[in-house]
């Protein structure tokens, strides 16, 4: 158990952060959503992808916090521990000492709690978790095997330097995906008599596999195994989701000789096939996104409709917007930290706890 607590330890801490960063983007997105900004689609997935990179770093950016504020505020505390400590040593905090040590230490104790295996509810709520994370790697599995059978049996047409386009009579809706080493879009082998739509479904294939929206998209079903419990995974998945088809349907229209009306079109035909389509759900992006195309569609009509035609790159409030997403996350890593060393306030609370016992021992006798 003394090796397993480190691992749990770091995984809660994940979690947390992971959490922040949800709440961190929802408040970023109802700002934006009061500014001309919020038709920028393509620079708020990018946004959202530095901020997921910022999540998996976040303990290399904890420590660079931490670093820096040792180096500018000497003495300072930055992680919220350490801050109530202080102000719990300067009597701002109205608490006996032994319930604030305890209410400090819960964390710590949480996790002894579960490693223990003395409650019976912790025991099987741990082993249905398991289960379930079994039964989603079980899933992520099948599906990566059927669309490789799906992959494996299409007719290579064309090949480019990374890019197979490749020909299946078995699809309705065209998809991108990778493999290990290639990346693939399968097209239906009836848009070879279709020449308009064959160069909308290129160009936005093409657009996800540029943008690497398949490579993310590979992430976030890997980690749904571990983090489906989470429901800030959910809401940054959904939010990912949404954003990709924005994003890319903003990328594809506002190249020249692209028409927004065809384009639409295009769409529509292609949800009207897939409603009824029983394909795998994940691994892959495709053009109208399976048993969720009315929903997703829906919301990309709109914003091809109300949206205005911007470019693609990122502008200078989006970069700003990225960096202030990446600082307020770092410098929460780093309150939320888990305080290992023992400091002149830590040893003076854990003086006045033992003062407290003592007292408390003596009263009784």
């Amino acid at each position: 158990m003394t090796a397993v607590k480190p691992v749990l330890d770091a995984f809660l801490e994940f979690n947390i952060v992971l959490g922040l960063s949800a709440l961190i983007w929802l408040a970023a997105r109802a700002a934006l959503g009061r500014t001309s900004m919020r038709h920028g689609f393509v620079a708020q997935l990018r946004s959202l992808k530095t901020l997921c990179i910022c999540v998996v770093l976040s303990p290399v950016l904890a420590l660079g916090v931490s670093t820096i504020a040792g180096q500018v505020w000497p003495g300072r505390a930055v992680a919220l521990s350490d801050i109530a400590v202080a102000a719990y040593l300067r009597g701002d905090i109205a608490m006996p000492a032994a319930q604030f040590e305890a209410l400090l230490n819960s964390r710590e104790r949480w996790i002894d709690h579960v490693l223990s295996g003395n409650n019976a509810f912790v025991t099987y709520a741990s082993i249905a978790l398991a289960l379930i994370s079994a039964m989603l790697a079980v899933r992520v599995m099948r599906d990566a095997w059927a669309i490789r059978k799906a992959v494996k049996s299409s007719f290579l047409w064309r090949r480019s330097l990374n890019v197979d386009i490749r020909l299946s009579d078995r699809v309705t809706v065209p998809f991108a995906v990778r493999g290990l080493r290639r990346r693939h879009v399968v097209l239906p082998s009836h848009l070879l008599n279709a020449p308009a739509e064959l160069r909308f479904v290129l160009v936005h294939e093409f657009q996800h596999i540029r943008a690497r929206d398949v490579e993310w998209e590979l992430g976030f079903e890997l980690l749904r195994p571990v983090l489906f419990w989470n429901p800030a995974y959910l809401v940054l998945k959904h939010q990912f989701d949404r954003l990709r088809e924005l994003a890319c349907d903003q990328s594809v229209v506002s190249r020249k000789g692209i028409n927004v009306k065809d384009y639409t079109t295009c769409l529509l035909d292609y949800c009207a096939r897939s409603v009824a389509l029983s394909n795998p759900r994940v691994l892959h992006v495709a053009l109208v996104n399976g048993t969720k195309a009315k929903h997703v569609l829906r919301q990309r009509v709109v914003a091809l409709t109300e949206a205005p035609i911007t470019k693609a790159h990122l502008p200078a409030a989006f970069l700003g917007m990225t960096l202030t997403l990446a600082t307020v996350l770092a410098i929460g890593s780093a309150s939320i930290r888990q305080t290992q060393d023992w400091s002149h306030d830590r040893l003076m609370l854990s003086t006045v706890v033992n003062l407290e016992r003592l007292e408390a021992r003596n009263q009784g006798n």
